[in-house]
């Protein structure tokens, strides 16, 4: 989340759906991370390309999202809708606001606000003035009167608004934020970790990392907060160090390893808290289809998980690998997206910014 104040203005069209509001580093790493097309900017609109850095849907729109579920949120005359992989508008563009699919499921706002199917009728109607988040684990994050719960897919509360802020649930659990400590919830609201971290994260691979001390940056009612120094902890589903190490700071577990702050620099550990990959750099994100950002002196580049620099640190930003490519920054300063390419697994551009589209 550190970085996301920094770039995300940037690539807010290109990843509006998709990122926001947290970083390449701290990111909710669950989700659909393997895409098969991807989205360009062209003189202000936005289509897909393929892995080859071909077009598949030639640019038509003013925002689209990643495909999730076989489908990608777009916007159209200032209207939300949706397409499928060919390109064809199979929701019509109608909504104010257009979220992503889970679990067969989108959030939209409008006229009506509520869940759509993926014929885009609305199947199910939140409680009247709120604001939900995707479903995951059967459970969808609510936000009422600056306070978040949980509901179900008939609509009714499971969690009452009741929390500060909170994560969806993984792994059957849920961090919570009550009178500013955070713990973990079961799906009926039954702490299962007392409230007594200062910032907690999702478990991931059966581990999550906690905080303590600091001091907190709030954002908006149901965001997690972020912490400013203090010591992070690696914790189990008991509520036992997973790990006994403390660390500056560190991301999640994702394929066995996680990003960890020692001495001022990033390197990864493994589940025994064993350094597999020296602290050398500036900043690091989790690894994904067993690539890994680095950053150094402001510059991002990729290694695989033996540590090896796949691709050298020259890019303004550079997002998670999702399959064969990543998103790269090679104009930061063109904003909304516009000086976004993409690399492949072996360092190869495949989409720089000034690519045209041809017949």
């Amino acid at each position: 989340m550190r970085n996301v104040i920094k770039t995300l203005p940037g690539l807010m069209l290109f990843l509006f759906l998709v990122l926001a509001p947290f970083s390449a580093a701290s990111a909710d790493a669950r989700g659909e991370w393997k895409k098969d097309l991807f989205p360009v900017d062209q003189n202000g609109k936005w289509g897909f390309i393929n892995v080859k850095g071909q077009f598949v849907i030639k640019p038509a729109f003013e925002q689209v999202s990643y495909f999730s579920e076989g489908l990608s949120a777009i916007r159209l005359n200032g209207k939300y809708g949706y397409i499928d992989t060919t390109g064809t508008i199979v929701i019509e563009p109608q909504f104010g606001y257009a979220s992503e699919f889970s679990e067969g499921l989108a959030w939209v706002r409008g006229d009506r606000s509520g869940f759509i199917d993926k014929t885009g009728k609305i199947v199910l109607s939140a409680p009247h003035g709120t604001y939900c988040r995707r479903f995951r684990d059967g459970l969808a994050q609510t936000v009422w009167n600056d306070k978040v719960g949980f509901i179900d897919k008939t609509g009714n509360y499971v969690i009452k608004p009741q929390f500060d802020s909170e994560w969806d649930f993984a792994e059957g659990l849920a961090a919570v934020r009550l009178d500013g400590k955070w713990g973990f919830i079961d799906q009926t609201g039954r702490f299962v970790i007392q409230p007594q971290y200062d910032s907690a994260s999702y478990f991931s691979e059966e581990i999550a990392k906690v905080r303590v001390g600091g001091k907190p940056v709030v954002f908006p009612a149901g965001l997690p907060v972020l912490m400013v120094g203090g010591k992070t902890l690696f914790i189990n589903k008991a509520g036992k160090r997973a790990i006994q190490t403390e660390y500056e700071d560190a991301h999640g577990f994702r394929e066995g390893l996680a990003g960890a702050k020692i001495g001022g620099k990033w390197g990864f550990i493994n589940k025994a808290g064993a350094v597999v990959i020296k602290p050398e750099y500036d900043d690091v994100s989790s690894f994904f289809n067993g690539m890994a950002s680095i950053v150094i002196n402001k510059k991002y580049g990729y290694i695989n998980k033996a540590g090896k620099v796949i691709v050298k640190p020259v890019y303004g930003y550079g997002h998670f690998f999702l399959g064969e490519l990543a998103a790269v920054t090679f104009h930061p300063e063109r904003g909304n997206g516009a000086g976004t390419g993409y690399v492949n697994r072996v360092g190869q551009v495949v989409w720089k910014p000034e690519s045209r589209v041809t017949d």
